[in-house]
């Protein structure tokens, strides 16, 4: 059976190729479609853009006369959900018999909004073997129902919600995510890295964050690791594909359990030796006293680490603890910082503008620790609350939240009205974050330029036009020269 996937994104630049880097690869639909491909059936992928609808309305229509599909699979974060609903509107409108579905955090969190637009079936948590259970009774001309995870609509509007299954426990079982489905979308930048997913789920329970929220959709263990072996298997699979790539590994935090991560360091140092030219890996560490251990360290230095991603998030303790339900200290962050850097491993920082209760002292105090820190790389972005989580509700009840939520410029404008850090405030703090972390330790010229383009990301039309200049070979040239990226 024919199974089509529509995946969106927000500010493409063309829809023939709106996908930059294998880091961007969505691992649900990967990991769905090479799970139906290995039970016979024939998937493809569409990737529209929210910001070009006529473009994405004919892209739809000529792949769905061209590959015709029974099931049309759509995913969708909240700021996305808006486009894709009125993309699978347009689909049942001109293509009824097509059987709709959507799945991803959205819908697993919000399912009773979701269920009520255009589709058929929503799928509620994991959807590898929901789809394929979908998929052979449609083959089979059976009127879907009874699957595990699924609200299934009726042709007369009645709702058949289904019980969730166990989260699925063995990781290994499920096929490598299917990276061919993504090829005719790429665009890929030179160098760029590798992505691999580690494991399902997190044992933390920061309030911004989905992942508590997902944790309570259904029994079982939520928080999964693939085997050593197995991961191994994939990153040798991929060196064959693609050889003297740099891979990340995406975890919530790859130090969860410290015997499975020097068995994985062991296996990927003893692989690095047998090639001709070892793979440099990076990944997230989440803070926590308990990984303040040199063995750790030693292990991913012997394995070829390069960097790590470390969520900061705020600098102050009491918005960590009180908002964000982040137990760790400064001293800490600095403490596995230098044991990073004394191995010689690159340090990317996470960090948040704009949390409740958050003020402009607040603030400082992450601008501070970013200064001691000097990171090598930051991802910085202004607090953007999701529906389904914690902080969420936190927003509703404070009143916080006025009218409906700005899906545009996410992260990289204020949408919630704090007492004491204006929206004034949160903006400024934002463009001139790399001013005032970097100011004294690098050029002057290069912190401006940083600020300039977080002032022109910031804004839909500039970013767009920026994004397209920066593409220019010559552009390309002078940033990885001089800026390093």
């Amino acid at each position: 059976m024919k199974i089509l996937f529509i995946y969106s994104l927000d500010d493409v630049q063309s829809v023939q190729s709106p996908i930059r880097a294998w880091t961007s690869v969505q691992f649900g639909i990967s990991y769905i479609s090479s799970t139906l491909k290995a039970h016979g059936h024939q998937t493809q992928l569409l990737v529209l853009g929210d910001n070009l609808w006529k473009a994405s309305e004919n892209l739809l229509r000529n792949t769905m006369e061209e590959f015709d599909p029974r099931l049309v699979c759509f995913t969708a974060v909240y700021s996305q959900y808006a486009f894709i609903e009125k993309i699978a509107a347009l689909t049942k409108n001109q293509w009824p018999d097509k059987f709709l579905i959507i799945g991803g955090v959205h819908a697993t969190l919000q399912p009773d909004d979701v269920i009520g637009g255009p589709f058929d079936a929503i799928c509620i948590g994991e959807g590898e073997y929901p789809t394929v259970e979908l998929c052979d009774q449609l083959e089979s001309h059976i009127e879907p129902h009874g699957i595990a995870n699924l609200w299934i609509k009726s042709p007369t509007g009645n709702i058949e919600r289904n019980e969730p299954r166990v989260f699925l426990e063995d990781l290994d079982q499920l096929p490598f995510p299917d990276r061919e489905m993504w090829k005719p979308w790429m665009k890929e930048q030179l160098g760029g890295e590798l992505a691999l997913l580690l494991g399902r789920g997190c044992p933390y329970d920061c309030t911004y964050c989905s992942n508590l929220a997902l944790r309570n959709v259904a029994n079982g263990k939520y928080v999964r690791m693939r085997s050593p072996e197995n991961i191994l298997q994939e990153v040798a699979f991929l060196h064959k594909l693609y050889p003297h790539r740099r891979m990340y590994f995406e975890v919530e935090t790859i130090a969860m359990n410290k015997n499975w991560l020097i068995e994985l360091c062991s296996l990927l140092k003893t692989f690095n030796s047998t090639i001709s030219q070892a793979i440099s890996f990076g990944c997230n560490i989440r803070i926590s006293p308990r990984i303040k251990d040199e063995s750790l360290f030693d292990a991913l230095k012997n394995a070829n680490f390069y960097k790590l991603n470390i969520g900061l998030e705020s600098g102050s303790k009491k918005i960590r603890r009180d908002v964000l339900k982040r137990i760790y200290s400064n001293e800490d962050f600095l403490e596995i910082v230098s044991l990073a850097r004394k191995h010689g491993l690159k340090i990317f920082v996470y960090n948040m503008i704009g949390l409740p209760e958050e003020s402009l002292d607040d603030h400082k105090e992450t601008v501070l620790l970013n200064r001691l820190c000097q990171p090598d790389g930051h991802y910085t972005g202004i607090f953007y609350p999701y529906p389904g989580t914690e902080l969420y509700n936190v927003c509703i009840e404070q009143g916080l939240i006025k009218g409906t939520l700005d899906v545009q410029n996410e992260r990289r404008r204020p949408v919630i009205e704090l007492p004491k850090f204006s929206t004034t405030q949160i903006r400024r703090a934002y463009t001139w974050f790399d001013y005032h972390v970097y100011r004294g330790y690098k050029p002057i010229w290069k912190i401006l330029i940083l600020v300039i383009m977080v002032k022109v990301r910031s804004n839909s039309v500039t970013n767009l036009l920026f994004r397209k200049i920066v593409q220019l070979p010559v552009l390309r040239y002078f940033r990885a020269k001089f800026l390093g990226n």
